[in-house]
């Protein structure tokens, strides 16, 4: 049995342990977000060939978590399950006492959809197997977000959860940050996207135990934001030293990691909290925002626009190249040139989408985002389905009035960019914003999104 199994193992034992000692939402969130931090990536095998054989290249090489592909036991749904399995033994009542609402349902679609598809393309891996693995990784986590964190209280809980773990990270990030050695391999061997964005501007930027530097990168940037938020929340009397530490080593940690498009969509996540005219208009602009957003990608993942003609043979196309060198992030320009090229084979299955998780085989190259990978694979049915429930939820939630009136709690402290519900929908569209160019997610946003749809239950009812 090798290291990484072994490590699952215990992981899953621990984890159900602690549901014995803490209650079952800080346990919830204690085991998921440990488990995606600390817990190593998946079974590698040896990687004779490198990256670039894409004759030999399996998914563990090029592959997000958030999709089903040829390898399937990994820490994403290892986190998951043993959240879960432990919420269902220790609270099982929650769990018969819960009542789904319409916005559940494209979620519930979501998870279905492989099996359904299954029915029209052959799939791989087969459509059964890919629906149970989108309920784990999807599924499970919007369900506990549901369940545990519908109220202000448990998204405390669950952003204090998050930076807590976060700070664990710091060791690491200072031994990897100025050495670039990768404390991933000195203890589960060699890992496909160790050397890939090593090196950053000044020094190395930091992998831990993430899927790829992109990844950290979002996830510490996503957590300063919190961060800053949790201390904007508080008032002066209940402001600690702590958290001031925390929000401004986060701050650090993120601006250390050198990612340039994680950091200004932070950095636009806390104009958006600190702004009371972008406060007050940004609930009126959801809706017409989200649809210009939806037309957005639409057109990108259409091909309509063919953006690798205007940047090569107009001027303005040109000067945009221009400064991207000159910034040194030309990789930007190189990824959306990627996915263009796969636009063609997408739309020989654009409706219910190949089956396969490597469609682009053929191509010899693969898109970098997230949201092409999945219409790929699942078709536009099926990307209609994994972001049904997080963006109704969101626009449903933020067309209250106003903000800080979402939850009877806050009514106690109506301050500007305090609604819990404002911080991680940002998050959320952090999240979704940098799938169009990254496969690797934010995953804990998905539990987030989940907490955004009111929580209603039987039990309460006939009460």
């Amino acid at each position: 049995m090798s290291a990484i199994s072994m490590t699952y193992i215990a992981f899953f034992l621990l984890g159900i342990a602690t549901f014995a000692v803490l209650t079952p939402q800080r346990a919830v969130a204690v085991v998921y977000i440990s488990g995606l931090l600390f817990l190593p990536v998946s079974n590698y095998p040896s990687l004779p060939t490198g990256i670039s054989d894409t004759a030999s290249i399996g998914s563990y090489q090029i592959m997000t978590l958030a999709l089903p592909a040829d390898s399937l036991l990994n820490k994403a749904l290892i986190a998951a399950i043993t959240a879960l399995v432990g919420a269902i033994l220790f609270d099982v009542r929650k769990f018969v006492y819960f009542r789904p609402t319409l916005i559940d349902l494209p979620m519930v679609g979501w998870c279905l959809w492989p099996l359904i598809q299954s029915f029209f393309v052959d799939a791989r891996p087969a459509g059964w197997i890919s629906s149970i693995y989108i309920f784990a990784v999807w599924g499970a986590p919007w369900l506990l977000g549901r369940v545990y964190f519908h109220e202000r209280a448990g998204r405390l809980v669950m952003t204090d959860v998050v930076v807590g773990a976060t700070l664990l990270l710091l060791p690491i990030a200072i031994i990897e940050g100025v050495s670039g050695q990768r404390i991933y391999e000195w203890f589960f061997g060699q890992h496909p996207f160790a050397n890939v964005g090593t090196e950053r501007y000044f020094g190395y930027r930091p992998l831990a135990m993430f899927e790829d530097g992109n990844q950290y990168g979002l996830w510490v940037c996503c957590t300063a934001l919190l961060a800053v938020w949790r201390l904007k929340s508080l008032s002066k009397e209940n402001a600690r030293l702590w958290r001031i530490v925390a929000a401004v080593t986060l701050c650090m940690m993120a601006i250390a990691a050198q990612s340039i498009g994680a950091l200004l969509l932070m950095f636009a996540g806390m104009i958006m909290l600190h702004s009371e005219k972008l406060l007050h208009y940004s609930r009126k602009a959801i809706v017409p925002a989200l649809f210009l957003i939806s037309f957005g990608l639409i057109v990108y993942g259409s091909g309509v626009l063919p953006l690798r003609s205007i940047a090569k043979e107009t001027v303005v196309g040109q000067v945009a190249l221009d400064a991207l060198r000159a910034t040194g992030r030309s990789s930007f320009s190189w990824r959306i040139s990627q996915d263009q090229q796969t636009i063609p084979q997408i739309r020989e299955y654009l409706l219910v989408g190949s089956g396969y998780w490597d469609w682009w085989r053929e191509l010899g190259r693969r898109p970098w985002g997230l949201l092409l990978l999945l219409v790929g694979q699942f078709g536009l049915i099926g990307i209609v389905l994994a972001l049904g429930s997080p963006v109704t939820a969101m626009v449903s939630r933020l067309r209250d009035p106003p903000f800080v009136q979402t939850e009877p709690t806050e009514l106690q402290q109506p301050k500007r960019g305090s609604s819990s519900v404002l911080a991680f929908t940002i998050i959320v569209t952090i999240m979704l914003t940098d799938a169009l160019l990254n496969a690797f997610i934010f995953l804990p946003a998905l539990m987030f999104a989940g907490s955004f749809v009111r929580y209603t239950d039987i039990e309460k009812e006939k009460a």
